[in-house]
């Protein structure tokens, strides 16, 4: 059913693309999204974090060839870095810059999301064999604790930018986790 990390794409970015092409495939990326947040109860902060529930945002992040290989090859040249680290990825999305993470040679990578696209992050993970390396948790960076027996991390990733550098506005976020959960002797923050 589910096939090896090690797949011939195009550009060989190292995902599962039969994976993420039917997980793409299975939803109508018009207007399609996972949330369970009933919009009478939603405030700003969650219209935001909904947003990235759509598949569309992902698909088209993850199809942005120059950007997911930059991501990829900066880890994959730098595996001496990541070796038997611990490593968090805020904002996770799809869970590809923790595959990378983990493909780079991660001891344990933890990915923090706070839409509910997590959830189809958890399965691409199962189906690239790297659940055993990789945790999801769904929340809020400020809201969440890390999975018992990690009470620090190596390194950090996260794309924080986001269109045009303003539209995710996540390095209030970032640097809420750096102070909260890096490592202060060995710790580095890549974003």
């Amino acid at each position: 059913m589910a096939e090896q990390m090690e797949v011939s794409t195009s550009n060989d970015i190292g995902l599962n693309s039969h994976i993420a092409e039917k997980l793409f495939k299975e939803h109508d990326k018009s207007d399609e999204k996972l949330s369970t947040t009933h919009p009478e109860e939603m405030t700003s902060r969650d219209y935001y974090f909904d947003s990235y529930a759509h598949f569309g945002i992902h698909e088209e992040m993850l199809k942005d060839e120059v950007r997911t290989i930059t991501y990829r090859n900066a880890m994959y040249h730098n595996k001496h870095l990541f070796k038997g680290k611990v490593v968090l990825d805020i904002g996770c999305g799809t869970g590809i810059l923790c595959m990378f993470a983990a493909k780079a040679g991660a001891s344990k990578v933890i990915g923090i999301e706070c839409s509910s696209i997590v959830e189809h992050a958890q399965k691409i993970v199962e189906a690239n064999h790297l659940a055993n390396v990789i945790t999801m948790i769904r929340g809020k960076v400020e809201e969440v604790e890390l999975p018992a027996g990690i009470d620090k991390v190596d390194i950090i990733i996260s794309e924080w930018m986001g269109y045009c550098l303003f539209y995710e506005s996540m390095l209030d976020t970032v640097l809420y986790a750096r102070d909260k959960w890096l490592n202060s002797e060995i710790g580095r923050a890549h974003v």
